[in-house]
């Protein structure tokens, strides 16, 4: 269930048989809640392993990737910065420490999060007369209990310097996932920036905690899942479609991110979807 422009944030309840999101980042808030399942989660270069019950938040700006191996239901939740901006006070010096994973002092205010986005799920499903203002105010709750259980004002959280170079960087992974099918090397994408092949493999590397190959072959690796996921189409027109020339290169790499062959992973997504998830409170 996706949001759209009638209460003005990104809400997605989702069933996720197996996904992966490459890094990325945006000026909105993020949060994550694991309703059944596990998810991988990693932020500014630390993997966190997610299970049921579980809730992450990340902050604005922050370079996160996602990985589903085995399936999960769960909320996703965007609230974007411009609202964020209006309503709390130095905004832009708060980071939100907001982890199950790692903090499970406050587990008080974690259940708060937790029942405000189920209340928020269902208003939303049903949409009764006035659910905008429910929504509305369910989006502050959320964010009073965020800004006072577990907002931390940083000083040199952002800089006029990483946000010239997160621009950069936004072109650059832009440019990437619309022409991740063709034939790219780090010298013909640094060229087209302009920039020296040393630097920019040193820059992509420092910002992104990755090497810019790698990079583009999680985001080939990606569009292979998704159509393994949801298509029916041969393996090996997959594989040629998305920009992988060497099959063996390929195999391998799959191999390393999701365990084992792809054909074997399709059999796997065909037997999950079998299985339903229900929705539970509890």
């Amino acid at each position: 269930m996706n949001s759209n422009q009638d209460i003005g944030v990104k809400f997605n309840y989702s069933v996720d048989k197996g996904s992966e999101v490459a890094k990325h980042w945006h000026s909105s808030l993020e949060i994550i809640y694991i309703i059944t399942g596990t998810l991988i989660v990693n932020v500014n270069g630390i993997t966190y392993n997610l299970g049921a019950r579980d809730i992450i938040v990340v902050s604005s700006s922050e370079i996160h990737s996602t990985l589903c191996k085995n399936g999960n239901t769960a909320f996703m939740l965007q609230i974007p910065y411009q609202f964020c901006e209006k309503y709390i006070e130095d905004i832009s010096i708060i980071k939100f420490n907001c982890n199950s994973v790692v903090f499970k002092e406050d587990e008080v205010s974690l259940n708060q999060l937790r029942n405000t986005l189920f209340e928020f799920f269902s208003t939303y499903k049903t949409k009764e007369l006035g659910y905008q203002l429910k929504i509305n105010s369910l989006i502050f709750n959320l964010l009073f209990i965020l800004v006072n259980r577990f907002g931390v004002k940083c000083e040199n959280l952002h800089t006029n310097k990483s946000d010239k170079y997160l621009k950069r960087l936004t072109l650059i992974t832009e440019y990437v996932k619309k022409h991740y099918d063709e034939h790219l090397t780090l010298e013909f994408v640094a060229q087209k920036f302009y920039l020296n092949p040393e630097y920019f493999s040193r820059f992509f590397r420092r910002y992104m905690g990755t090497t810019f190959i790698k990079y583009l072959n999680n985001i080939r690796l990606e569009q292979v899942y998704m159509e393994l996921v949801n298509t029916d189409s041969n393996i090996d027109e997959i594989i040629t479609k998305n920009g992988f020339t060497n099959y063996k290169t390929f195999i391998k790499l799959f191999k390393q991110e999701y365990g084992c062959s792809p054909d074997k992973k399709r059999r796997q997504l065909k037997a999950c979807n079998n299985n339903k998830y229900e929705l539970n409170a509890n």
